[in-house]
Parts: structure tokens; C-alpha cells; sequence
């Protein structure tokens, strides 16, 4: 009869968890709406993977209160997560604050304590239930740093050091700290709304205690309806170091995939890049034999110029030893002196006007470009005139003696 109940009563709880999970995937798919978050899609399926692997953790957008004040609106993961601890399980309360910029900056984790539990500061842990761990300071989103892991982590960091611990029943009731209370809204009033807490009649020395020996003491209830008691049964069947070495070797795959995936990412792109100047090389190896061809060519042209030139070369220094003496009578300056003196005074004539000519350009030029002033080019130009007037009169008065002449 125990068997049958207790297989019932399974199946009623996973059916009850069912139904709860669809309700937060529902309440993540709000809070991320709500928040303004850097990226939705990636914080959505972070926060579904954590919930659905954590079912005691529920998602809600709530203020963020900072030490100097500041408000931040943020998603706050609120429930247990399990403890093993000495053979028994505990469920540890906390909050998990998700910032909108996740997963490009770390959450932030808090412990929070219920009016019969204290907290116990270690390296970890603070006085006011701030958690610290190398896996927060040292967040990278881009190499799988999320959720998932985070909580695993704290699971096993608790199970190796408790952060809580039972108050004493003749101890007082100690206030809360400040900086809880900024740091964060107040805890959920109770957790007997979690159907995985049922505060034992014993007092316990860590958490809520599951063991196994309670599970033997009071076995789980006959109804239909989902207690607490009942989810202690279905806690205590999960066993502790499977969840730890899952959680473990899933953390250890994930860094595994993505160090192997930055690794083949990186020679993939040397890769490419190595093939890329392959293709330059080979492209310049052809530019430079199709040069070299060119000045292999060239290289030949050029020896055949050289020997004819030296065959020219030849030739004429035999035509100038023949010739050397006939040279020497023979100018060339002299082949073109006018014979006649009126023509060579013509001559003359002609190239001084010519000269004039380019003088009063060159003058014209260096008034432009502002070399000179306009009193220096009238001046010069002035001058320049009258010396041309004059020899063109003296070409006409020649001219005239050589018509003349022509004419006898």
C-alpha cells in the first residue's frame, strides 16, 4: 500500500510541476518583457533552462536598491536551491538578481535567511548574505558563464560550506542587517508556498532537512493533494552525488565546446587568411615571369639596337677618317653665311627682330605672373619697340638695295 501511494503520489507531482512550469515560463516570458534587457532571447532561454532544471526557483521582476540609493529594476530568481549535505539534503533560500545587461554582466546572489535560520558568514558568504564567488568575479558570457552553471556552483560551494544555520530557541530574534535591507525587497513571507519545504518538528542544524530518516518517521501522506511532505519524499529519492557529477560534467562539456569552438574558430581564420596570400603569391609569381618574359625580350631588342649601333658607329668613323680633311674646309656655319653683304646684313637683321620679338613676349609673361609691375613692362616694352622699328626700316631700305641690285 505505501509502494501504490507512494507511485501515485509521483505522478501527481510531476504532474503538479507540469503545470508549474508552463505557469513560469509563462512569468519568464513577462519579466523579460517588462526589463529592458540587452538581450531578451538569450536571458529568456537562460532563465527557462535555470527554472526548469530548478523547479523551487521562481522568476519576478522587482527594485534593486544599491547602497547609495539608486533603484534598478531587475529580475529576481526567488526560491531553494538543494544543499547536500552530510547524506541529507537542504534547501537553501536565495536571490538571484538579473541585471539587464545579462549576460554581459554577472548576477548578483544573496542569501536569504527566514526568521528561524541564520546566516553563517564564510569566504564566500557575508554577513549580510552577499555571496562571493571567483565564478561571479570572473563572469565571461562569451565563453558559457550562465545561469545553469551558476546555481550548480552554488550547490556545491554550499554543500562544502553551509551559509545557513538554525537559530537557537532560547537565542533572540536578531534584526536584519542594513545592507539586506537595501540591497534587496523583502523575502517572500515563508516558503511553505514551495512545495519542496516542510519545516521539521526537530529542529535541524542547516536548512530544511530531508533525510532520509525523517523520510522513514513520517511517511508521505495518503491524499491526492500535493504537501510538503510529499515533496520531501520525492526530494530524498534524488540522489546527491548524480546531480553534482551531472552538473559538473555538463559545465565541463559546455567549457570544452566552447574552448574547442574559440580554437577552430581561430586557425580556421589563420586558415583563410594563409590561403588568401597563397592566392597573392601565386598571383604575383605570374606577374613576375610575365615581367621577366618582357625583359627577357626586351634584353634581346636591346642587343640587336647595341651591335647595329656599333655598325653605324663603324661606319661612320671610316666615313669621318675619309672625309677629315674636306671637313676641316668645309663648316657647316659657313654653308649657310650669306655670300653677299646686303644679304648677310638682311640676315642679321632678321634674327635681331626675331629676338625682339621674344623679348617683348617674355615681358608680357612676367607682367602676368606679377614678376614686374606695369611701369617696368611700359618701360621696357618702349624701348624694345623702338629698336624693332628701327631695324624693320633698315630691312626695308635692304630689301630695296637688293631689288635694286636684282634688277641691274
Amino acid at each position: 500500500s505505501s509502494a501504490i501511494n507512494a507511485e501515485y503520489g509521483t505522478l501527481l507531482y510531476n504532474k503538479y510541476f507540469e503545470d508549474r512550469m508552463g505557469d513560469k515560463q509563462a512569468a519568464v516570458s513577462q519579466a523579460v518583457s517588462e526589463l529592458p534587457a540587452q538581450q531578451p532571447q538569450v536571458t529568456a532561454q537562460h532563465l527557462n533552462s535555470c527554472v526548469s532544471q530548478f523547479r523551487e526557483l521562481s522568476p519576478k521582476v522587482s527594485k534593486y536598491v544599491y547602497d547609495n540609493g539608486q533603484e534598478y529594476k531587475m529580475i529576481c530568481l526567488s526560491g531553494t536551491i538543494p544543499m547536500p549535505y552530510k547524506g541529507n539534503t537542504y534547501n537553501i533560500p536565495v536571490n538571484i538578481w538579473i541585471h539587464s545587461d545579462y549576460p554581459s554582466q554577472a548576477p548578483i546572489v544573496l542569501v536569504t535567511p527566514t526568521k528561524d535560520m541564520q546566516i553563517k558568514p564564510s569566504k564566500i558568504v557575508d554577513g549580510n548574505g552577499r555571496v562571493y564567488l571567483p565564478y561571479l568575479h570572473e563572469w565571461k558570457a562569451r565563453q558559457g558563464y550562465d545561469l545553469i552553471s551558476l546555481v550548480n556552483i552554488l550547490c556545491m560551494e554550499f554543500s562544502s560550506s553551509p551559509p545557513l544555520f538554525a537559530r537557537s530557541s532560547a537565542a533572540p530574534a536578531r534584526p536584519k542587517p542594513t545592507y539586506q535591507q537595501q540591497q534587496q525587497p523583502p523575502p517572500r513571507a515563508g516558503y511553505n508556498q514551495y512545495p519542496g519545504y516542510n519545516q521539521p518538528t526537530s529542529t535541524p542544524t542547516i536548512g530544511w532537512n530531508v533525510s532520509n530518516q525523517q523520510q522513514q518517521q513520517h511517511p508521505p501522506p495518503q491524499s491526492t493533494g500535493v504537501g510538503s511532505g510529499f515533496s520531501q519524499n520525492t526530494l530524498q529519492r534524488e540522489d546527491t552525488q548524480e546531480i553534482i557529477k551531472s552538473s559538473m560534467v555538463s559545465k565541463i562539456e559546455h567549457d570544452l565546446k566552447q574552448r574547442y569552438k574559440i580554437f577552430v574558430d581561430r586557425y580556421e581564420a589563420e586558415m583563410n587568411a594563409l590561403h588568401q596570400q597563397e592566392q597573392e603569391l601565386v598571383a604575383g609569381k605570374e606577374q613576375i615571369l610575365d615581367v621577366l618574359t618582357r625583359i627577357e625580350d626586351e634584353k634581346v631588342k636591346i642587343g640587336e639596337t647595341i651591335e647595329l649601333f656599333k655598325t653605324k658607329d663603324g661606319e661612320l668613323r671610316e666615313f669621318l677618317s675619309q672625309h677629315e680633311r674636306e671637313n676641316e674646309e668645309n663648316q657647316v656655319d659657313k654653308q649657310i653665311e650669306p655670300k653677299a653683304t646686303l644679304f648677310k646684313q638682311y640676315l642679321n637683321l632678321f634674327a635681331e627682330e626675331s629676338a625682339l620679338d621674344d623679348a617683348i613676349y617674355y615681358l608680357a609673361e612676367a607682367l602676368r605672373n606679377d614678376v614686374i609691375n606695369i611701369q617696368v613692362f611700359l618701360r621696357n616694352v618702349r624701348t624694345l619697340a623702338r629698336k624693332k622699328f628701327m631695324v624693320r626700316a633698315l630691312m626695308n631700305k635692304v630689301r630695296e638695295q637688293t631689288n635694286k641690285c636684282e634688277i641691274k
